[in-house]
C-alpha cells in the first residue's frame, strides 16, 4: 500500500470510497492487520465498524462480568494468608504411596522441548500463586493431599480475583506480573463472543500448564501408567499420587501435595502478593524477593539441564560481561541455536536437530522473560527487541 495515495475500498453492491488517511493511521491499520491476521486493510475497517455497531455497553459489561466472576466461583478462595504452623503440622501426617514419577521434558514435549521449562509456562509468579493456593486448601481441608481437579478450580477462581485486585491496585502499570494468569482482553476487532472464547482458553491454559493436568497418550512417547504435567509438577514443587476408585477405573483421581522444595518456596514471603491482599502501604519494588530469586536459580532451574546451562552462559558470557548488555534478541536466538544443538548432540546423540524459527523465538524469549522477572536483565519497556542490561552482582544467585 502506497504511503502517498489514498486508500480505495470496493463494496459490491455499494459505493467506491476515496479516503485520505495520515501516515500514522495507515501504519496503525497495517499493524492491526498483521496482529489480527486479517486479509487486508479493507477488512480491518469493516471489522472495526461491525464490532462497534454490535456493542451495547451495559449488556457487554454485564455478560463479561458474569463470565469472569459469575455464580461458578466457589465460596472460598485464596485470601493471601497462610498459617505456616498449621501447614507444618498437617505435613506430619503425610504418606507417600503410589507416587507418580516425573517424566523428562523430552518425553512430554519432544526433543525440541528437552530439558527446558515448557513453552506455555512463561513466568514463575503463577507457579508461586498455585503453590500458595494448594497450601491454603491443605489447611482448609485439614488434609495434606488435595484432589487435582478441585485444586485447578480453586486456583482458577483465586487467580481471577487476584488479577481483578491487581488491575485496581496502584502497581498495575509498574510491574509486568499478569503473564501466565487468565487475562481477559477486549478488542475492537473481536466480537464479545470471540473475546470470551479467548478468555476461556486462557483460563484452561492456566489450569493445565501451571496447576497441572493428567497427560493423555497422544502427549507421550510411551503410555504405561498415569503421568501428569504442568509447571508445579515438572519443577518438582508438588508430588502426585493416583488412587484406585473402582474396578472399572484402575487409575482414579489424582491427588497432589507440596514437595519439600515446594513447601520451602511457600515459606518465602512474596511482597507483591502480600501487597495485593494485605499490605497496601508498602509497594513492592520487584516481583520476587532475594530469597525467592535464590530459590529459583538454585532449586528450580537445575531441574532443567539445558535451560540451567544456557542461563549460566548468558550470565557469564564474556561478550556480555564487557558491555553489560545484550544488544538484540537476535543475539540470544543465535546463542540458543548454537548451545541447544550442542546439547542435543551431547545428551541424545542427535546431530541435526530441527529447530523451527518459531520454536527458537518462543523458548529464547521465555528464558529471557523469566530472567527479567527476577531482575537479572532489564529492558526499556518501549524497546521490543533490546538492548538488555544485566544486573551488576549475580554471584549470590548461582
Amino acid at each position: 500500500m502506497s504511503k502517498t495515495r489514498p486508500l480505495n475500498f470496493n463494496s459490491n453492491p455499494g459505493s467506491m470510497l476515496h479516503i485520505f488517511l495520515e501516515l500514522d493511521i495507515i501504519e496503525q491499520i497495517k499493524q492491526i492487520q498483521k496482529n489480527e491476521n486479517l486479509k487486508d486493510e479493507r477488512e480491518v475497517i469493516i471489522r472495526a465498524i461491525q464490532n462497534y455497531s454490535k456493542k451495547n455497553i451495559d449488556y457487554t459489561n454485564l455478560s463479561i462480568h458474569e463470565a469472569m466472576f459469575g455464580n461458578d466461583i466457589i465460596t472460598t478462595t485464596f485470601d493471601g494468608n497462610i498459617d505456616m504452623e498449621k501447614l507444618e503440622n498437617l505435613f506430619a501426617q503425610i504418606t507417600s504411596e503410589n507416587l507418580i514419577k516425573k517424566l523428562p521434558q523430552h518425553e512430554i514435549y519432544g526433543i525440541t522441548g528437552a530439558a527446558m521449562i515448557a513453552r506455555f509456562q512463561t513466568k514463575i509468579l503463577p507457579v508461586k500463586f498455585c503453590l500458595l493456593c494448594l497450601s491454603k486448601m491443605i489447611i482448609e481441608q485439614e488434609s495434606p493431599w488435595i484432589d487435582l481437579n478441585e485444586l485447578k478450580q480453586y486456583t482458577l477462581d483465586s487467580a481471577k480475583i487476584f488479577i481483578k485486585k491487581l488491575d485496581s491496585s496502584s502497581i498495575r502499570n509498574e510491574l509486568k506480573v499478569s503473564g501466565g494468569f487468565p487475562i481477559f482482553k477486549q478488542s475492537e476487532f473481536r466480537t464479545n463472543e470471540d473475546s470470551l472464547l479467548v478468555y476461556a482458553r486462557s483460563c484452561k491454559r492456566f489450569q493445565e500448564q501451571f496447576v497441572g493436568r493428567k497427560l493423555h497418550p497422544k502427549e507421550l512417547q510411551k503410555n504405561d501408567g498415569v503421568d501428569i504435567g504442568g509447571a508445579c509438577f515438572e519443577m518438582g514443587l508438588i508430588k502426585a499420587k493416583s488412587e484406585i476408585s473402582d474396578e472399572l477405573d484402575n487409575f482414579g483421581k489424582i491427588s497432589v501435595t507440596l514437595s519439600p522444595s515446594g513447601k520451602e518456596f511457600v515459606t518465602y514471603k512474596n511482597n507483591l502478593i502480600n501487597f495485593i491482599y494485605n499490605d497496601k502501604e508498602n509497594e513492592p519494588s520487584s516481583i520476587f524477593s532475594q530469597q525467592e530469586a535464590e530459590f529459583y536459580f538454585k532449586k528450580i532451574l537445575p531441574e532443567f539441564k539445558f535451560e540451567n546451562d544456557f542461563v549460566e552462559y548468558l550470565m557469564t558470557n564474556t561478550q556480555i560481561e564487557h558491555t553489560r548488555q545484550i544488544e538484540h534478541t537476535r543475539n540470544i536466538k543465535e546463542w540458543f541455536i548454537e548451545q541447544f544443538t550442542e546439547f542435543c548432540e551431547s545428551e541424545f546423540s542427535v546431530k541435526d536437530v530441527t529447530l523451527q524459527k518459531n520454536t527458537v523465538r518462543i523458548y529464547s524469549n521465555n528464558i529471557m522473560s523469566r530472567l527479567m522477572e527476577f531482575g537479572v536483565f532489564t529492558k526499556e519497556p518501549t524497546r521490543k527487541s533490546g538492548p538488555y542490561t544485566i544486573r551488576q552482582n549475580l554471584s549470590d544467585l548461582r
